[in-house]
């Protein structure tokens, strides 16, 4: 055969083998492509042991409740054995319970102790005498029962946890657990109208704070909600329109069945019991200042130490009327919460619901004005309940009252020098005022809680 010959059987040859080679690469490459974007939907997963792959599931749950069972109308959710599947035993902490490394563990036990007792611990921080074992339970006062947080009967924090990053309504956001933690500070210990304000999302207090309740999450399903969690609040037919809760005959019952231990001013008892309004409690910001909320917690918890035996729906929520229709610290960022929504109708604090509701003031205030019963902290008695409370169930939208929206607020924040050394670890000196801005700015970047 000549040269010329082979060279042209060569080339048929190659042309084949070139053809082959690049249909390989073309393969080789479309199934890396199809692995680097994880592949068709209905894949099986490789398994490892050479077994039958298994399919992941194509849905994952957000947040499961334990049981459903669980969260019904009555009380049975919140006693200590509530069901066979799911029973709250409190945590105890020991060396076997805590982390070994000591610095976690120093956290966890400091954590505790500001949760425990917070106005004391943390009184640059917090603006009245409360602390977060008064709606949580447990703590240091003679009163609780348990560890800070563990008191089924009260709200416990137990595995709540788990359900952080969670949504907040009020200012559209998503917040973390120490967001959650400063948003209390804001609110409920009002922060505003204390020396420093709210304390930084890096502090010491807010990370010990933090770990205390990732310890107490501990065993908790990721994304499964304890069956104890949030306050149960009124519906359907047993939902009283704000407007017909009646605070005059709510004065009548907080007398019977609150004012031995929260006292006839409601101020409470040094030591042992919170004050319900007045300048030492919790802001117009606050959770417990909707008149549903308060209700719903009201008939969970108390009168501590006999929970569930206040349980009519309609004397809760005229009794959480009467709390809320007095004069209490004024949270200076009120007005930007539910900023798109606007706030729901339990927030009679606030000058937007009030005037959706045809009133000018909070409306609770108003029918106890009409009924000359004090909206300050001065005692009551008997003798200030009207005979006709029943009149009180109506609206009285159109009666004529002197009184604004701004009629309950307690200006603390600008009462307070607030200043601090001007140091690495703390902010430069700021008023009171200026501590909510700055919240405020950090909010918008993401670093505070509401």
């Amino acid at each position: 055969m000549s040269q010329g010959d082979s060279t042209l059987l060569l080339k048929p040859v190659l042309l084949v083998f070139g053809t082959v080679f690049a249909a390989i690469v073309v393969v080789f490459a479309i199934n890396g492509a199809v692995a680097f974007l994880g592949g068709p939907a209905d894949a099986p997963a490789a398994s490892a042991g050479g077994g039958e792959a298994r399919d992941l599931p194509g849905t994952w749950n957000g947040s499961k409740w334990y049981s459903e069972d669980l969260r019904e109308q009555g009380f049975e959710y919140k006693n200590a054995t509530a069901g066979e599947e799911v029973n709250f035993v409190p945590k105890e902490m020991n060396d076997s319970t805590l982390p070994e490394n000591e610095n976690r563990r120093e956290l966890i036990r400091e954590g505790r102790s500001l949760f425990a007792n917070t106005s004391n611990e943390m009184p640059e921080h917090v603006g009245n005498d409360l602390s977060c074992a008064n709606c949580h339970g447990g703590g240091d006062l003679p009163t609780t029962t348990g560890m800070v947080g563990q008191d089924i009967d009260m709200i416990p924090l137990v595995g709540t946890a788990a359900g952080y990053p969670e949504w907040t309504g009020r200012t559209q956001r998503m917040r973390d657990m120490r967001q959650r933690i400063m948003g209390c500070f804001l609110r409920s210990m009002n922060a505003p109208g204390s020396e420093e304000g709210v304390p930084a999302y890096d502090s010491r207090e807010i990370q010990a704070m933090e770990s205390y309740m990732v310890w107490l999450n501990k065993g908790t399903p990721s994304e499964t909600v304890p069956y104890w969690r949030h306050i149960e609040k009124p519906e359907g037919d047993e939902k009283v329109p704000v407007s017909e809760i009646n605070p005059v005959r709510g004065a009548e019952l907080y007398l019977e069945n609150c004012a031995s231990c929260h006292g006839a001013d409601g101020q409470g008892t040094e030591g042992q019991y919170p004050p319900l309004w007045g300048a030492d409690s919790f802001n117009d910001g606050a959770g417990m200042g909707r008149v549903y909320t308060s209700a719903g917690f009201t008939r969970e918890a108390m009168p501590y130490g006999a929970a569930h035996t206040f349980s009519d729906w309609e004397d809760v929520q005229d009794v959480a009327g009467f709390m809320n229709a007095h004069k209490r610290p004024h949270l200076p960022r009120q007005p930007k919460d539910w900023a798109a929504a606007g706030a729901p109708d339990e927030a009679v604090y606030y000058n937007r619901t009030q005037q959706r509701l045809g009133y000018d003031m909070n409306p609770m205030t108003k029918k106890l004005m009409l009924a000359d019963i004090p909206i300050d902290d001065s005692e009551i008695n008997e003798s200030v309940i009207p005979d006709d409370v029943e009149r009180y169930d109506q609206p009285l939208r159109n009666e004529s009252v002197d009184g604004s929206w701004q009629t309950t607020w307690i200006r603390t924040y600008e009462d307070v020098n607030n200043s601090t050394s001007d140091d690495a670890a703390n902010r430069s000196s700021v008023t009171a005022q200026d501590a909510v801005t700055t919240a405020l700015a950090a909010e918008q970047s993401g670093r505070t809680a509401s």
